[in-house]
């Protein structure tokens, strides 16, 4: 990082026209379309996103997920921490992350260490605008008053729900959910993370990452121990460059998770609706921002390893630098923040932490561009 080309600590004034577009996607229409939610649903997902270039109706849609009355509290799919399932007028279904940390809580041990964080989820989402991966389901903060959805809640929900100290608790059902450690109101307000569930006609399929971790501390994966693993990466069709981006979005991921110090991307989901070439989905971002003073490198194993990135990603990082990554993630964040009545939703040291990461994505381009010499080698896109 000290060797790098002072052009990567100036800030490129260029930045300001790509924030100025998110921040007006942010901006709330005075009338809302009867059949609004069809738009996220049936407009705006295909191969390559989630959300498309440009989402006008972007802030309309986030306020309504946030104030739309809930009819029903379930338990979510059972996985290994708490969620609940709400359901939204008329029949929309979201996923429910309840607030476990403070916002300037530092977690200490592995990168997958903990409970998910809940703002993490709104920062991944704002993040992937940043970054042009709009890959990652539509996500707000909500705040629940435990009493008033206590009567909306399923026979399964109630049965974890309980009364401490004048507040109310629910601990959900789930692998490691107990009556033990459970999560409770501050005030009756229970805050946490709402993403909008993508729409049934999104056929979804979970692929294992080739770079995923043994989560063992005395085992490691191939892929620590062999630097050359990208090249029996390549050697499946799966991933072969010349037969689809998939490895090149795996690159995109490996970037923006190791920005919000992500470690825990064991698996991954495409879209399969007959599209050709989908992308990668950035889904469950939860167990990021766990501490601001490490930066775990190992993340970037696959940049590192292949050496290739898709060029439009290159571009845009390049747009971020000299501190525009940070001061454009404190105004989309701070907007959040104030539609949503919340304390600000990430601290200044996890800010200064992305900006750091950069400078680390920016060497390693480089560290591979003097290494294989030949940028076309290097700077690649198969879309």
């Amino acid at each position: 990082m000290r060797l790098l080309p002072s052009k990567y600590f100036k800030r490129n004034s260029s930045y300001a026209l790509l924030l100025d577009r998110l921040l007006m996607e942010l901006k709330i229409m005075p009338n809302t379309k009867d059949d609004i939610w069809s738009i996220p649903n049936n407009n705006w997902p295909d191969a390559h996103h989630l959300l498309p270039p440009a989402a006008p109706e972007l802030g309309t849609i986030l306020n309504a997920l946030r104030k739309t009355k809930i009819v029903k509290v379930s338990n979510a799919q059972m996985g290994t921490q708490l969620k609940l399932m709400l359901t939204l007028e008329p029949n929309v279904k979201a996923i429910f992350k309840p607030q476990w940390y403070s916002r300037d809580t530092v977690l200490h041990g592995p990168v997958y260490f903990g409970k998910d964080r809940h703002n993490a989820e709104i920062v991944a989402f704002h993040l992937s605008s940043l970054l042009g991966l709009r890959r990652v389901p539509l996500t707000v903060i909500r705040k629940l008053n435990l009493k008033e959805v206590q009567s909306k809640t399923t026979a399964e929900v109630s049965a974890t729900m309980f009364e401490e100290a004048n507040e109310t608790c629910l601990y959900g059902n789930c692998h490691y959910c107990s009556a033990s450690d459970p999560v409770c109101s501050t005030n009756n307000i229970l805050e946490g993370a709402l993403i909008l569930w993508l729409p049934s006609s999104l056929k979804l399929f979970k692929h294992r990452h080739p770079w995923q971790r043994t989560y063992k501390r005395n085992k490691l994966a191939q892929w620590e121990t062999n630097q050359n693993y990208c090249d029996k990466v390549k050697e499946s069709k799966t991933y072969a460059p010349h037969a689809s981006s998939r490895l090149l979005d795996l690159i995109d991921t490996a970037i923006f998770d190791f920005l919000l110090d992500n470690g825990d991307r064991h698996h991954y989901e495409l879209m399969q609706n007959n599209f050709h070439n989908p992308a990668v989905l950035l889904i469950d971002n939860g167990k990021s921002l766990a501490n601001p003073d490490i930066d775990h490198i190992d993340i970037l194993a696959p940049l590192y390893q292949c050496c290739m990135i898709h060029k439009t990603t290159w571009d845009r990082l390049q747009l971020l630098g000299g501190g525009a990554l940070s001061a454009s993630l404190r105004q989309l964040l701070a907007q959040e923040a104030v539609e949503s009545e919340v304390l600000p939703l990430i601290t200044e040291d996890y800010l200064s932490a992305m900006d750091r990461r950069l400078l680390t994505i920016y060497a390693v381009v480089e560290y591979c561009l003097k290494l294989k010499k030949y940028p076309s080698n290097v700077i690649l896109d198969h879309r």
